[in-house]
């Protein structure tokens, strides 16, 4: 009995966490096409998440940042990264670190998080469309 309430759980748990992938792969989805103002988004990210989850025929993985529409980061790596590319960070403090982030996606207490910020959005010629509205900030907390 103990056996097969353990793979329920289990069902459920996997069940759960792909859920979050796909709330989390929409919105991103939605994000990098609002920043690039294109149905189909070329994207450089060092981030294998991002990479799983947004596997569909509207974006383009390249290796390097030259030619990408929008970076997306996870990480802390490399500050002097295509410096006129928008950049869409995984994580709330990389808005301080990368001066050309845009917007930035995260989850807190277990809720998805959505973040302009409009000085860099004004910078980069970037327009947002009404959807994204109610998530422009006029600077980083």
């Amino acid at each position: 009995m103990k056996k097969i309430l353990l793979l329920v759980l289990l069902f459920f748990n996997l069940l759960q966490g792909s859920d979050a992938d796909v709330i989390e792969s929409k919105i991103v989805m939605n994000m990098l096409q609002a920043i690039s103002n294109n149905s189909r988004v070329s994207i450089h990210t060092d981030s294998k998440r991002i990479k799983a989850i947004l596997k569909n025929d509207k974006v383009e993985f390249l290796n390097t940042c030259e030619d990408a529409d929008v970076i997306i980061l996870e990480k802390n790596k490399n500050k002097n990264l295509c410096k006129n590319t928008p950049v869409l960070t995984l994580k709330y403090d990389l808005l301080k670190v990368y001066p050309n982030s845009v917007a930035s996606f995260f989850w807190q207490k277990g809720r998805p998080n959505i973040v302009f910020i409009e000085p860099r959005l004004k910078e980069q010629k970037i327009v947002i469309s009404g959807e994204f509205q109610d998530f422009i900030e006029e600077n980083i907390w």
